[in-house]
């Protein structure tokens, strides 16, 4: 269980109650826009009953999730509290107001744990079940909430919130891109429905019954499906147990689910429907937990002046899933149609070899639907003396079961095959292990890295992320390992074994052979559990960043500005590498877009650039503004092919801006941005199916100084950094490095992206970005690759306005030093030119670093050096043409 926040204490004997005096808790700072750890939270009824009021001053559920504050309404009881963000707030990743921010289980009179919840939006579906392009998401927009019940009746609490549907704009544009290719679609409009959503708090039970009214005000029938996107803590574990499946609307779903549990041992949430087929799909990077008995037969379909009610549940727990999902069955007995349920057990003890308890393993319950596949459906939390209780549903035609326990540094029990009412089921893991570790540099100084162990008699790899000097809990057994530190530092191979009950110990040295001196590596695109669709803490991911060789990290959350200027000194990781606050700016139309730097600005999402209904000019000057002249990046970027992007002329082709959902006078394209990810992943982009190189090089040669950027868009820190973009810099560490040179760097084109190599590059002495006068057609190209012995430079390409002119075979494939060359390059004599080098390998790279496909990924690619050749002091582009590109290895 995890512990409550210390400041509970000055609550202590506060009321829920509506009308009772707040907290003297001291006032919290302002300006955390994903919640305030300082905030008074508002203690918890104790005389049995339910209560709904509207948060006061200072008043705050517990944890950094929690985003409800004054003026938000409470639901609460002992065993739950809620809190439903008030219309037009402006807190969530869903838009709008009217719907669940918050959840915490209580406790009697304290909270139990942490908010573990993002939000639960609810959203409306004109489902055409051939094309799901074709179909109509709209969100539920709350105008009005107010307390209908306050519970001081020793009934229920009720808040109810009316409103309207509008776009859910993720989603919406989302819908728009897919449907381009068939001539596009306009935004939708309003289904002619007004909307009612009643928030009912048992007073004895934790689960929240929602129960969402759908008025037509129109003239004619309609058929609707409701919805709810599930935006969860980062720290679960997300599960849905589908024994049916279909595809609709062109997506494989599967359905029938009795519930949709998220937990991570500590905490709990769950989600059901009434009497339907409960399923979820993902889109545009959100859960969407659907009512597909809705889709399939009885759809939400009042006739004009009727209304229709569909209800849904959501419970919360302060332990494994059973927490949560354990009350859900006397709210909701029937959650798939037809199908009522009761609830019996399983129940047991998690042991380890010695027969000794294993406090806090989590115990995992598979389920088997008649007729159907094996899958989870649950999971528990073993007590301090390693007993477990696991509730298992009872319906007409029994399900089949097994129980497969697991803990942190132990291999997991055997499944152990169990049948409702078994009493005394005992899961053994075995014992654990651990791994005592140095990581050092060539100093013998200690250093963040990377160890990839593989098990020696098959089975998943183990990734850890280490910080130099230190203890990890490893299952035990022989292993493979390889200690990685990113692109510069020599990986270091072995085998170890760690013994069952006791510690290996490991002493490696990585130290630097790449010499990169005078620049820093930047990956410029990075998500946290501050993104909704990432669940890595920013603190495990700047870890993650200093492991892979990162110098400078740039945290780019979807719709979200949040200060972590202090988190590399807080984790002691500010002797290896910086970090920049920035946002990627997620409009799906016209494109995902980054800018940097950026501060919180003190409001719930931190200021953020609201990108929905603008047009990539207008997103480009709020960018700006916003970052007080930083940097703008076009992001992936799939919106050239929706432009119908011309290489040649380097415009658009597109000239009805209606197709993509934006007005008719918008700007189909903007020259005010700095770069472009060329290289955002390994996928090649030079391929036919990828044509970022030329584009950009279309760019480029129309006279627009546009860079390449590599970055990782990690949202998993599995490859943070991979790949990254080197900028010349002042200082080697990346926590001295001014955001002004930064800045000054990316806009400058001093830049070259790596995926897995360095280069060194000047033309008659002019570097990367900057203006060599040339007038004789020719000059004195100095090229220098570097990488890993173990990562292969097999050849250089260069090119002069997007024409490969020359190919050099690497002298060393396998040294440091690939190829240092120093060459006549003849240069054109009637138009102005720019000279760009990309160079490329041909194998594996080491264990522990990502693995990708070589064939015209580029292990470096340099940003151009511009040439005036008619000497009148500035670059201008060479104009049209095709790019001749043949990547072919000499001889």
């Amino acid at each position: 269980m995890r512990t409550p926040s210390s400041r509970l204490t000055c609550q202590l004997g506060l009321g829920l109650v509506a009308g009772l005096t707040v907290s003297a808790c001291a006032d919290p700072p302002s300006g955390k826009p994903r919640g305030d750890d300082s905030a008074a939270a508002p203690a918890c009824e104790t005389d049995g009953r339910a209560v709904a009021r509207v948060l006061g001053a200072g008043e705050a559920l517990p944890g950094p999730l929690a985003v409800g504050t004054d003026g938000d309404l409470l639901i609460a009881n002992g065993h739950a509290a809620y809190v439903i963000t008030e219309p037009d707030k402006g807190s969530t990743y869903y838009h709008y107001g009217g719907v669940v921010v918050d959840a915490v289980a209580m406790d009697g009179c304290a909270p139990a744990g942490d908010d573990v919840l993002d939000e639960v939006g609810l959203v409306l579906l004109e489902l055409d079940i051939t094309s799901f392009a074709s179909s109509t998401l709209r969100a539920f927009r709350g105008q009005h909430a107010e307390v209908i019940a306050d519970g001081t009746d020793g009934g229920p609490a009720i808040v109810r919130v009316t409103g309207v549907d509008d776009h859910y704009w993720l989603v919406e544009y989302t819908l728009i891109a897919e449907a381009a290719a068939d001539g596009g679609k306009e935004l939708s409009r309003p289904f002619g429905v007004a909307l009612q959503v009643d928030y009912i708090l048992e007073p004895d039970s934790p689960v929240l019954r929602a129960e969402l009214t759908v008025q037509n005000t129109g003239a004619e029938r309609i058929s609707l499906v409701s919805a709810a996107l599930m935006s969860l803590g980062p720290t679960l574990d997300l599960y849905g147990y589908a024994p049916e499946g279909i595809s609709v609307a062109g997506l494989d779903l599967g359905f029938g689910m009795p519930w949709l549990i998220a937990t991570d041992g500590a905490g709990a949430l769950a989600y059901g429907v009434e009497a339907g087929k409960l399923a979820t799909i993902n889109i545009s990077g959100v859960d969407v937990a659907v009512d597909l008995d809705q889709a399939l037969g009885t759809p939400v379909n009042p006739e004009p002046g009727q209304s229709a009610t569909r209800a849904f549940f959501l419970s919360v727990g302060a332990g494994g899933g059973a927490s949560a999902t354990a009350p859900l069955a006397g709210a909701n007995p029937e959650p798939i149609r037809d199908q009522p349920y009761t609830v019996d057990r399983a129940s047991g003890l998690v042991v380890d070899p010695d027969g000794a308890p294993v406090p806090g393993a989590r115990v995992q319950v598979w389920a088997r639907a008649p007729g159907a596949e094996w899958g989870v459906l649950d999971e528990a939390t073993a007590g301090p003396d390693g007993a477990f209780d696991a509730p298992l549903p009872v319906f007409g035609e029994p399900w089949a079961w097994r129980l497969v326990a697991s803990a942190p540094g132990r291999h997991p029990s055997a499944p152990v095959d169990v049948v409702a009412g078994d009493a005394a089921v005992e899961l053994q893991v075995s014992a654990q292990g651990a791994l005592v570790h140095e990581l050092l540099d060539g100093d013998g100084a200690p250093l963040p890295a990377r160890l990839h162990l593989v098990p020696a008699g098959g089975g998943d790899p183990v990734d850890l992320w280490l910080d130099g000097l230190g203890e990890a809990l490893v299952p035990p057994g022989d292993y493979a390992y390889t200690a990685t530190r990113g692109y510069e530092h020599a990986p270091a191979t072995g085998a170890l074994t760690v013994p069952a009950g006791g510690a290996a110990e490991l002493r490696v040295s990585l130290p630097r052979l790449v010499d990169t001196t005078g620049w820093v590596s930047v990956d410029t695109h990075i998500h946290t559990s501050d993104s909704t669709d990432s669940r890595v803490q920013p603190e495990e991911q700047l870890l993650h960043a200093a492991a892979h060789g990162l110098d400078i990290a740039i945290f780019t959350e979807h719709e979200a500005i949040i200060d972590r200027d202090d988190l590399p000194a807080a984790t002691g990781l500010d002797r290896h590498l910086g970090l920049i606050t920035g946002e990627e700016v997620t409009a799906t139309i016209p494109e995902h877009l980054t800018m940097f730097p950026a501060r919180s600005d003190g409001s719930p999402r931190g200021g953020i650039v609201e990108w929905y209904g603008r047009d990539l000019d207008e997103l480009f000057g709020l960018m700006r503004e916003r970052s007080d002249g930083g940097v703008n990046l076009l992001n992936h970027p799939s919106y050239l092919d929706l432009i119908g992007w011309d290489p040649l002329l380097a415009q658009p082709t597109l000239d009805d801006p209606t197709r993509l959902g934006l007005a008719p006078d918008a700007a189909l394209w903007s020259w005010d941005f700095d770069g472009v990810e060329v290289m955002n992943g390994h996928r090649s982009p030079f391929s036919s199916g990828n044509r970022r190189w030329v584009n950009w090089m279309s760019m480029v040669n129309a006279g627009h100084p546009v860079i390449a950027v590599g970055c990782s868009d990690d949202h998993g820190g599995d490859e943070v950094g991979f790949p990254r973009t080197y900028i010349p810099a002042g200082s080697e560490l990346g926590s001295e490095v001014p955001e002004a040179d930064v800045v000054a760097a990316f806009r400058g084109g001093a830049a070259l992206a790596s995926a897995g190599a360095f280069a060194r590059v000047d033309l008659d002495g002019v570097e990367l970005g900057g203006l060599l006068t040339a007038t004789g057609g020719e000059a004195t190209l100095h090229l220098h690759v570097e990488a890993l012995p173990e990562i292969d430079v097999t050849f250089a390409s260069v090119f002069v306005n997007c024409d490969e002119v020359l190919t050099l075979a690497a002298t060393d494939p396998g040294g440091i030093i690939k190829l240092s060359e120093a060459l006549a390059l003849p240069l054109p004599l009637d138009e102005d030119a720019h000279v760009t080098v990309a160079a490329f390998g041909a194998g594996r790279l080491p264990a522990g670093l990502p693995q990708y496909d070589p064939t015209e990924v580029p292990r470096v690619l340099t940003n151009p050096i511009y040439v005036d050749t008619d000497g009148d002091g500035v670059f201008t582009g060479p104009g049209p043409r095709s790019c001749d590109v043949r990547l072919t290895p000499p001889g």
